[in-house]
């Protein structure tokens, strides 16, 4: 087991980097774990730190616990070496186990930072891809606005050719007058300028 199997990405890689990226999955409970959930134990035995070692680092500490504040460092330390020495443990093998535990704490420190280093490398890239399809989306839609505008035109144009003959030969009155028509032409979303586009046209101009 490596520290890296400690953490999680909440993104999922796609190879084609030109589609739309999924949404990342919503962040388990255990991605941020609070620093009481972390479990020290298995990255102290992925570590390479003993359980052995580890109950003698904790038991020095409960040692170190129960002397007074006011005892001075050295009376402190005989008292600490004393009471290993009943249980023929020596100080080097204190101190060994403490300085290992305290380098792979370090290292698990390093690592968790490396992983979020990628994760914001991972979540800026997917920001990057997001803003250029949404970027593509809105030209999409202002080009159609324009389409759009440009066809109406052309089509109260050929009403306005069509509308004198029809009043002409409709001698019955009954042909309705030149026709007003107005052509109001609203883009599906914002415009080029983050406006709605709305574009009249009168036919009988």
């Amino acid at each position: 087991m490596s520290f890296s199997d400690f953490f999680k990405s909440p993104f999922s890689r796609r190879s084609d980097a030109s589609s739309l990226p999924s949404p990342p999955p919503a962040p388990e409970e255990d991605v941020i774990a609070p620093p009481s959930e972390v479990d020290f134990a298995a990255i102290l035995l992925a570590a390479g730190v003993t359980p052995e070692q580890r109950s003698k680092i904790l038991k020095a500490q409960e040692l170190l616990r129960t002397l007074p504040n006011e005892t001075p460092v050295p009376v402190k330390r005989d008292i600490v070496e004393a009471a290993f020495r009943a249980f023929d443990v020596s100080t080097q093998e204190i101190v060994a186990a403490a300085s290992k535990q305290i380098e792979a704490l370090r290292a698990f420190t390093r690592t968790g930072e490396e992983h979020t280093q990628r994760v914001l490398a991972e979540g800026n890239h997917q920001i990057t891809l997001l803003e250029s399809k949404i970027a593509g989306v809105k030209a999409s839609m202002d080009r159609e606005v324009a389409a759009q505008a440009l066809r109406t035109r052309s089509t109260l144009d050929q009403i306005n050719e069509v509308q004198p003959v029809l009043q002409f030969f409709a001698r019955d009155g009954s042909a309705p007058s030149p026709l007003e028509a107005h052509a109001t032409v609203s883009g599906p979303g914002e415009g080029s300028q983050g406006e709605s586009v709305d574009v009249q046209f009168d036919a009988g101009r």
